[in-house]
């Protein structure tokens, strides 16, 4: 009996225990970051009483006979499941999705915990605001531009500025249209076609000119005469050109155009065939409306000089016409010297005659800050749209490879500006495609600004926030992972220090370590209540069935000794 009465005391002790372990998790329930324990038990030594024999003969063995003497504690193991996130849009709230700790250190010794509560002190660093343990992580060094390599506080540099910085480079994302004409005025002809019916080219001789889409009905004969006249800066032209058996739709083109270029202050207009055949006129933008060409008139005559009745008008070009699009665009952004001043930089896109081709000039302030070098050059494109060189205009015997600008503000001069049009062969900056006009600029300098915020993201990098725009990385936060977290000891607090049975920290950052870090949030305890009162009954009914084991042992004892009476 006094075998019994032990094993029912040892089990009053575990049951304890337990109600111990399930006690401190229902008071942490609300204990952001806590994690739950668990308490397992073992048998204890059990006595011997006979041992197994083995089977001899024609008798067979037999198994030890074993009386066990109660239980004992196995182990209180801490589980560490993930516990929900409440939102609290705290950006110094941090919260970690994962199996990593955050570390803090008191300048002695580092420890580890999961609570990320933490608050900025009065140096702007990151600390843990109940014990005063500064939070670890790799500070970011601007002079090299790389974060550093030893774990070190992290400090918000509250109230800094962001000095100067000039633009050094200008990147021209977007598209130029390629159903723009020609910048100027311009207007078309009916088509052409030759004998085949098909739309003509320049190259086909007047002979081969065809009035219907079968190719039966010739326009000209060799011999015919061709008249012309148009309207120039309002100067009347005519003309003439004598049509042979060899002479070519652009030989008569260019006969007109030499016509309409000779007129006093005119230059560059352009007569050609496009692709459907058609005859086209284009201007100059820089002529002007005062320049345009109005009413070109192309006339067939016979050899006699009397106006051909089957075709009279080979090509009426009476009103011109604004193109598509005008052939023009431009693109202000605002760029920076090493003071902070502001500067508009004009970047201009002009359609050539040709194919596939613009010209862009380059202007600051309207023209009143200097560009010292690369002020115009061009830009052209492959068949796909793709971009396909953007060149620099040569100054004297020297090839400009940036924009070199005098500002006049005291600032560093003359500082140069990188133009990035993207890159040769890709769609990854100016295209040339069948949409509108539109390119945008980015650039890379700013005035100076204050610091007015912070903010951390998933992968805990802080990065200050400044009044003029830019933001710049602080630090990034530290994680530990352990081979076995269970190992940790808690110190209360929840913090945690390695043993001699968790392993070494393996401290890294969210990335290295497969762990996210949510700012705005905290992690709740992983308490579960309904898995607690569940156990509580447990070590309830076992507390209740082990002291009934030494009540009725007790009894038993009594009536032993009542034997002698």
């Amino acid at each position: 009996m006094l075998r019994a009465l032990f094993s029912g005391v040892s089990g009053l002790d575990t049951s304890t225990l337990r109600m111990d372990v399930v006690g401190n998790n229902i008071a942490n329930v609300n204990t952001i970051g806590f994690k739950r324990s668990r308490v397992t038990f073992e048998d204890a030594v059990s006595q011997l009483i006979q041992g197994a024999t083995a089977p001899s003969g024609s008798l067979g063995g037999s198994n030890p006979k074993q009386v066990g003497t109660g239980a004992r504690l196995g182990s209180v193991d801490r589980i560490f499941a993930q516990g929900s996130f409440e939102q609290t849009g705290v950006a110094t709230d941090l919260a970690l999705q994962g199996n990593a700790f955050f570390i803090v250190s008191d300048g002695e010794q580092q420890l580890y915990t999961r609570v990320g509560a933490f608050q900025l002190d009065g140096n702007g660093r990151l600390v843990d605001p109940v014990n005063r343990y500064i939070v670890q992580g790799f500070g970011f060094d601007r002079a090299t531009n790389e974060y550093a390599t030893t774990l070190g506080e992290i400090r918000v540099p509250i109230g800094q500025t962001e000095p100067a910085r000039a633009t050094t480079g200008v990147v021209y994302q977007g598209n130029l249209s390629a159903d723009s004409e020609p910048a100027g005025t311009r207007a078309e002809s009916g088509v052409f076609r030759d004998v085949d019916g098909a739309a003509a080219s320049g190259a086909v001789t007047l002979v081969d000119l065809r009035a219907d889409a079968a190719g039966v009905v010739p326009l000209l004969g060799a011999g015919d005469k061709i008249s012309f006249s148009a309207t120039v800066g309002g100067e009347q032209i005519t003309g003439t050109f004598d049509a042979t058996a060899t002479s070519t739709m652009t030989d008569l083109l260019n006969t007109v155009q030499t016509a309409l270029n000779s007129v006093t202050g005119i230059s560059g207009v352009t007569l050609g065939v496009d692709a459907s055949g058609r005859i086209s006129l284009a201007t100059p933008n820089v002529l002007g409306a005062a320049a345009e060409v109005k009413g070109l008139i192309i006339q067939a005559q016979d050899n006699a000089g009397v106006p051909r009745d089957d075709f009279n008008s080979l090509a009426g070009l009476v009103g011109t016409q604004t193109a598509r699009d005008t052939g023009e665009f431009s693109e202000e952004s605002v760029i920076y010297d090493s003071l902070g001043f502001s500067h508009v930089l004009k970047l201009s896109f002009t359609r050539t005659l040709d194919a596939n081709q613009f010209t862009w000039a380059a202007e600051v302030d309207g023209g009143e800050t200097p560009v010292l070098a690369g002020t115009t050059g061009r830009v052209t494109f492959n068949n796909d749209g793709s971009l396909s060189g953007f060149f620099f205009d040569p100054v004297g015997d020297t090839l400009p490879t940036k924009l070199t600008i005098g500002p006049k503000t005291g600032a560093r001069s003359p500082f140069e500006v990188e133009l990035n049009p993207g890159s040769i062969g890709e769609f990854d900056g100016l295209t040339l495609l069948q949409a509108s006009s539109t390119v945008e600029a980015t650039q890379d300098g700013f005035t100076q600004g204050k610091m007015v915020d912070f903010t951390i993201d998933r992968t805990g990098v802080l990065s200050a926030r400044f009044s003029n725009g830019v933001t710049r990385p602080i630090g990034m936060i530290a994680l530990a992972e352990f081979v076995n977290a269970q190992g940790l000891e808690l110190l209360g607090g929840e913090k945690y220090m390695t043993t001699s049975n968790s392993g070494e920290a393996r401290v890294g950052v969210s990335g290295s370590v497969a762990t996210e870090i949510l700012s705005g949030a905290i992690e709740q305890s992983n308490v579960d209540l309904a898995r607690e009162f569940s156990n509580m009954i447990l070590a309830q009914r076992g507390f209740q069935a082990s002291a009934r084991v030494i009540t009725t042992s007790d009894e038993i004892l009594s009536e032993l000794l009542n034997l002698k009476r």
